[in-house]
């Protein structure tokens, strides 16, 4: 027997379990929800997932700091133009490279190389010897100008039995294809892969992309090839002489003097000036880039090959003053009154 408040309060529960779930009816009969009700017990209500306490939440991860991607170290095309000069000498980083002397030849009295007498081997893996006189240097292979036979030492002007079929001024080889071609050689040239390091053979065609793409001045831009009798080179015109001298002040004499007669070049044969007045196809090139194993670097201060080209050859123009630059004490003898190469700018 249940007693009545027992009862009421489960007849309570009853009625709002059956609104919820709608299957029992108030018409039904008292006993039978009563037992309905003591057996299926109070309901239970629906419980909402449990938070964790505010104080309990992990942060937000911090989004990773974006580093900046790795420059890429500039090439130096200065020390490239060195080295396609020369190579080797006594100091770093030219390579202790002694080449096979041209002047005694059918005997390999260098040292270093792969063979370790001072030659080196063509792409094909012959050795070659230095009885032609051109102790391995990229500039004799090419000439001053780059540009082998078609160039100032080609048979129309210098007529060096060394130089190369190749133009490197007029082809379009990537920086890569030079790389290789510099490191493995061909039939003409050597491999340089076997006394330089991948920087300075990278540094060396990039100097030869440099000026041939226009980052640094083009010969063409200094100077013409003439016949022999014309002495094989022109400079040409558009050089400003006066400013040419306030560069020379302010960069050259330090060193060479005021007059260009301080130091002397080639066994005492030539001064600053009577060298720059006979050999501008070579002087263009030295001022560019420097001299290999001396202090001696890049003179030239535009930032585009055109205003570096018209720097040399204001400079160029300033060294054809015989009064300004005279040979001093320099053996060889110096141009005479109308020579062609200085042209209009001999004083």
């Amino acid at each position: 027997m249940i007693p009545p408040r027992q009862k009421s309060v489960l007849l309570d529960r009853v009625r709002s379990r059956a609104l919820a779930v709608g299957r029992v009816t108030l018409s039904a009969s008292l006993p039978a929800l009563l037992a309905c009700a003591a057996a299926c017990g109070p309901a239970t209500p629906a419980q909402e997932p449990a938070q964790p306490p505010a104080s309990s939440a992990a942060p937000a991860p911090s989004p990773a700091p974006s580093l900046p991607a790795p420059a890429t170290p500039a090439i130096d095309t200065e020390l490239g133009g060195r080295l396609f000069d020369k190579f080797y000498g006594k100091e770093p980083p030219l390579s202790a490279f002694v080449p096979d002397s041209s002047k005694t030849k059918g005997v390999l009295d260098g040292q270093g190389g792969p063979s370790g007498n001072g030659t080196l081997k063509l792409g094909s893996g012959e050795a070659i010897n230095n009885d032609a006189g051109h102790d391995y240097r990229l500039k004799n292979f090419f000439g001053w100008d780059l540009k082998g036979r078609e160039g100032i030492y080609g048979p129309s002007a210098m007529a060096k039995g060394y130089a190369v079929s190749r133009n490197l001024l007029g082809g379009r080889e990537t920086r890569e294809e030079l790389v290789v071609l510099f490191t493995k050689g061909d039939r003409e040239i050597p491999a340089y892969g076997d006394v330089l390091t991948p920087p300075q053979i990278e540094a060396m065609a990039a100097f030869v992309i440099g000026v041939r793409d226009g980052a640094l001045p083009h010969p063409d831009q200094i100077f013409t090839i003439k016949p022999p009798a014309q002495g094989h080179y022109a400079l040409l015109p558009g050089g400003d002489a006066a400013r040419g001298k306030a560069h020379i002040k302010e960069r050259c004499t330090s060193c060479h003097g005021d007059d260009g007669t301080k130091m002397l070049f080639d066994d005492g044969a030539y001064s600053l000036g009577s060298h720059a007045r006979q050999k501008a196809y070579e002087d263009w090139h030295k001022i560019l880039n420097g001299q290999p194993g001396s202090p001696m670097g890049r003179q030239v201060r535009g930032s585009t090959g055109k205003e570096m080209a018209q720097e040399l050859l204001d400079i160029l123009a300033a060294l054809c003053d015989r009064a300004a630059f005279p040979p001093g004490k320099a053996t060889a003898k110096d141009v005479e009154n109308g020579d062609g190469r200085c042209g209009p700018y001999l004083k």
